[in-house]
């Protein structure tokens, strides 16, 4: 009881620091849906993993795997192996593809890793108002983030973490850089391996694109800055649990209430349907979206000479913009046991 009381205090008090000011506006506005618009970096919040995707991006109190840097990073000391190397590959409309990398170490009570995310939109033909067909010229929109990742296991059931990542945004001869962290908690509740996990990603200053404005045409008041926007700050809460079927058969369930800064707030929610702990089918929806919201994907584990290799497909419906496929590759060294008879066999 002791060691509960000191977690939810810890708790209490990284809530209470995940609130600072920024500008005088709160870190996550009371009503996102008055914002719609006004945040930039939305790259930032494109999900990856293809397990994440499939059970409706409700992640937050799931995120024991490689992908737990970005859903919540308090995961990263509770994954199966010690070392972990995750690989996700999300291909969009318009030939916009987008990479994730990310490998972290765990310790005993605490695990640091690094991550990379990468979205390339490929060549695209420039237009203006007197050739929209296309100059003939090209140009690009790319966008990456570097991050490290740090978190400690407080107690055997709570555990804490957070980000800190470098995100740049190349527009033609145009870049947005900044610097923005995350924090993340994940709790146990004792009740199977029923937990709750709580995040805030992409918190930081203002994004705004350096160097000069291009030159108005007369009568336009010329501006010797970009306009500067607020950071895709968003909030999590989510909840789950493995339901026992059968001897073989598993049911997860996930749900989470996620709270954007300029969006309104959804409700999504999965669930996974586990056979013989190697094949797992999984389904998921997301409220509050214009068009699409429904998911679906599967995902095979094998577990071979202390080595636990997980693949993941998904789609999901983005209405207009059509089927997005997503892969994932989760590798993780599990930890060898040692033969307890082992210094009896070295004297001989």
């Amino acid at each position: 009881m002791v060691r509960l009381g000191k977690g939810l205090l810890l708790l209490l008090w990284v809530l209470l620091a995940a609130v600072p000011q920024v500008r005088g506006g709160e870190l996550i506005g009371l009503f996102g849906e008055e914002n719609v618009g006004t945040a930039a970096g939305q790259f930032l919040r494109i999900p990856v993993g293809a397990r994440a995707v499939a059970l409706g991006n409700a992640y937050s109190s799931l995120a024991i795997d490689g992908s737990a840097p970005f859903w919540n990073a308090a995961g990263i000391v509770r994954t199966p192996g010690r070392k972990n190397f995750f690989f996700s590959h999300s291909a969009y409309a318009a030939d916009i593809n987008l990479d994730y990398l990310a490998f972290h170490l765990r310790r005993q009570n605490f695990a640091y890793g690094l991550t990379m995310g990468v979205l390339r939109s490929g060549d695209i033909l420039r237009t203006d108002e007197f050739h929209q067909e296309g100059t003939g010229q090209y140009f690009n929109a790319n966008q990456f983030f570097v991050g490290a990742t740090l978190a400690r296991a407080m107690t055997d059931r709570f555990s804490v973490g957070g980000s800190v990542k470098y995100y740049q945004e190349n527009l033609d001869e145009y870049q947005i850089k900044s610097l923005l962290a995350d924090i993340g908690i994940l709790y146990y509740l004792g009740l199977g391996d029923t937990r709750i996990g709580f995040s805030v990603r992409n918190f930081g200053g203002d994004l705004q694109p350096g160097g000069t404005p291009p030159a108005l045409p007369d009568g336009y008041v010329p501006s010797t800055e970009f306009q500067s926007f607020a950071a895709p700050t968003v909030g999590s809460f989510g909840v789950s649990r493995t339901w026992g079927l059968s001897r073989n058969i598993s049911l997860l369930t996930t749900a989470d209430f996620v709270h954007p800064s300029d969006y309104k707030e959804s409700f999504r929610t999965g669930g996974e349907l586990g056979l013989n702990r190697m094949l797992f089918l999984r389904v998921g929806y997301e409220t509050s979206r214009i068009e699409g919201g429904l998911s679906a994907g599967f995902g095979v584990q094998l577990n071979r000479k202390q080595m636990q290799l997980r693949i993941d497909y998904a789609y999901s419906d983005q209405g207009t913009f059509g089927t997005i496929h997503h892969i994932s590759v989760d590798l993780s060294p599990l930890a060898r046991r040692k033969d307890p008879d082992a210094w009896r066999r070295g004297r001989r």
